[in-house]
Formats: structure tokens, C-alpha cells, sequence
């Protein structure tokens, strides 16, 4: 059963609040006891403005050398140091952010729900320059340090020059009247930026000029509905450590492999997700649009394990950690589940305005950005 109650759906321009594809949908499925095998001490924590606000965004933080920056939806943004989090300098600007940090050299990126990317300097905050696009911009900018490219809710892409933002290409791509709330983040590799659209594609671009290097379908519309037949490609493109390899996943439609080279698919199977997928000790860990977390083989040749104790609780992206793999919920719970058979081995609750942000892994701490604006730094640890 597909569960996208808070998935905000927009049928033309009208948003509408999303209900269950099926009416007689199951609530999201209780929390069980379990015996606890690791323990979640908060390190330290960062409170910055709205946090996503009202509006389902997913603002995430970035991490670059030894600061981890944030935002929020009502305009500030932070840096921090990322081992300590100790604020290194903050900003109020009169931007509605709806889209995370990109960052690059010494610039930081954002995008607005104004329809701006907008570029600011990493050492103080300060805007460099404000470029508008057609609608807005719910993932972040990201940049190969010459061009900075973007991607807007209306499913076009834009390239742009990072000194002044001029504007030096852009593609359009067809957009399904239903989509998902949301879109994917381009992905840079060497000279190539892919992006993943509302029509089920993933397109790869030539970073300079714009061509198509190459496009891959990845889901395929299905059904009478318009609901049934969407494919939106919204969950963050990973790429794996071969550098070669980019693993895909779309709502109702597969999680597929791609060599970034050709476009080729390299395998596919069919599951329907509406977030990224994560990746250790040569597995590949997605989490179903139902709720399930699942482990396959990096090959693609079978399933290793599927969980299904946190059903309907509308999952993040699943992040791997200390020999673990993190997902948080809408009630703000951060789960983490044993990489080796997927059974439960800690939990705790971060932010009761719930969890919808990619998390982070960076060295011995997990950094988790709370609904309500509030980032924490964690250690998992023995009990």
C-alpha cells in the first residue's frame, strides 16, 4: 500500500494536501520495544530559525572541510564548527529558502521559493549575487567551482556562471500534471550533472554548455489515475565510490544502476521510493515508499534483507553510520538498524516536529536536521 499523506501533490498549480492513494490505508505502524544494543548520545546541538517550516522542504545541511552549514526557511543560514558546533557566524537575509546548501571553493548556494538561486560567501554570509529562475527551488544548487547548476520545481535545469550568475544554459523538461512535492538535487561528476525529473528520468548534462550526454528512464507511468502514474525521480542520485556508477531510485517505478559514462543501465529492480538510497559494505540500502527498509545486494542480484517494523512512518533517506543504518520519521524518532540483517539497535527522538531531511555521516558523528530548525550531532556508542 502506498502511503503519501504529507508527500505535498500539486495538480497544475494547486497544491493539495495528499491523502493515501487508498482511503482504507493503515495508520503509520507503532513503536515496538526492542532490545537495545547501542545507545545515541547527543553531542551537541544548533537551533537556526523555522527549520522546514510549514511547507514540506527538505533544507539540508553540507558539510566542506571542518564547518557544516545550515538553513532555514524564514532566511538564516550558520556556520558551525561540524566537530564542536560552535558558531562561527550567522546571517538573517529576506529570503524564503526552500532548497539546501550547495557549496563550493569559497561560495555557499541557495535556492528560494521565489523562484532565486541566490550566492553567498562562505567565510560571512553575505549575498554576492541573486540570479531569479521561473518557479522555485526545493534542492540545493550545486557547483563544479566555474558553473553552478540548479534545478526548479517547474522542471527546468539552469546553469549559471558562478562569479556573477549569469545565466548560460538552461533545459526544460515535460512535467506529469501530479507530481511529488519536491524534486532531486543535481549531482556533479567531473564534467557531467545529472538530475533526476518528475517524468521518471534521470537526464546527465555536459556542465559547460547544457548538452545531453545521455537519459535514462527509470520509471514508467502505470494505471487509470494520475496518482497511479506518478514517477517522480525525487530522492537524492548516489554515487558510488567507483566514481562510475550512479544508483537511482523512483517512485513507483525501480532503483537502477546506471555507468555515469554511457548512460547504460547496469541492472534495476523494481521499488517504489521517493528518497535516496545509501550504500556499505557492498549493499545498497533503500527505503520503500511503504515504509520498509531494504538491503540488496551492490549488484543488484538479490535482496540481503527487508524491515518492516517502521511502516508508513514516512522515512528519511537512509544514512549508513558506525555499522549501522539511520533513518528518521515524521515524529521526529531517529532509528538505527544493524547494516548486517537489519534488525533494530537503537533509538531516539531528536526534534518533535519530526525528521525529513537527508541526515549526514562524517567521521564518528551522525548530524541530524530537525523539522523544527533544530541540529544535532550524535554518537552511537555501546551500551
Amino acid at each position: 500500500m502506498v502511503f503519501i499523506r504529507k508527500l505535498g501533490l500539486v495538480l497544475t498549480t494547486l497544491m493539495v494536501v495528499a491523502c493515501a492513494s487508498d482511503p482504507t490505508s493503515r495508520e503509520p505502524a507503532r513503536l515496538t520495544d526492542f532490545q537495545a544494543e547501542k545507545k545515541l548520545k547527543e553531542a551537541w546541538s544548533y537551533s537556526l530559525g523555522d527549520g522546514q517550516a510549514e511547507a514540506y522542504h527538505r533544507i539540508t545541511p553540507v558539510i566542506d572541510g571542518e564547518e557544516i552549514f545550515i538553513a532555514s526557511s524564514n532566511g538564516k543560514i550558520a556556520a558551525l564548527n561540524k566537530v564542536t558546533g560552535k558558531k562561527i557566524w550567522k546571517k538573517s537575509h529576506d529570503l524564503r529558502i526552500s532548497g539546501g546548501i550547495g557549496v563550493s571553493g569559497t561560495m555557499l548556494f541557495v535556492g528560494t521559493s521565489d523562484g532565486e538561486v541566490v550566492a553567498l560567501d562562505r567565510l560571512t554570509g553575505q549575498i554576492i549575487w541573486t540570479t531569479p529562475v521561473n518557479s522555485e527551488v526545493l534542492s540545493a544548487p550545486q557547483s563544479d567551482g566555474d558553473v553552478v547548476v540548479a534545478q526548479t520545481y517547474s522542471g527546468e535545469v539552469h546553469g549559471f556562471s558562478i562569479s556573477d550568475g549569469k545565466p548560460l544554459w538552461n533545459y526544460i523538461s515535460q512535467v506529469p500534471r501530479l507530481t511529488l512535492r519536491g524534486t532531486s538535487t543535481p549531482k556533479i561528476v567531473r564534467s557531467v550533472v545529472m538530475v533526476g525529473f518528475a517524468n521518471g528520468r534521470v537526464v546527465a548534462f555536459d556542465i559547460e554548455n547544457g548538452a545531453v550526454r545521455w537519459e535514462q528512464r527509470i520509471s514508467v507511468p502505470q494505471g487509470s489515475t494520475e496518482i497511479e502514474r506518478l514517477v517522480d525521480v525525487d530522492g537524492r542520485l548516489l554515487v558510488l565510490e567507483d566514481g562510475q556508477t550512479v544508483i537511482a531510485t523512483g517512485y513507483q517505478g525501480q532503483i537502477m544502476a546506471i555507468d555515469i559514462g554511457s548512460g547504460r543501465p547496469l541492472w534495476g529492480k523494481e521499488t517504489s521510493s521517493y528518497v535516496g538510497a545509501a550504500s556499505a559494505l557492498g549493499n545498497i540500502y533503500v527505503v520503500a515508499a511503504d515504509g520498509s527498509v531494504n538491503a540488496l545486494d551492490g549488484n543488484g542480484q538479490g535482496a540481503r534483507w527487508t524491515q518492516t517494523v517502521l511502516a508508513r512512518r514516512e522515512l528519511t533517506e537512509p544514512v549508513a553510520f558506525e555499522g549501522a543504518i539511520g533513518v528518521g520519521d515524521f515524529e521526529g524518532y531517529l532509528h538505527m538498524l544493524a547494516q548486517v540483517d537489519g534488525h533494530l539497535i537503537a533509538r531516539t527522538r531528536v526534534d518533535s516536529d519530526g525528521l525529513r531531511a537527508p541526515m549526514i555521516a562524517d567521521g564518528k558523528l551522525l548530524y541530524v536536521y530537525g523539522n523544527s530548525g533544530e541540529l544535532a550531532a550524535y554518537k552511537l556508542q555501546d551500551l
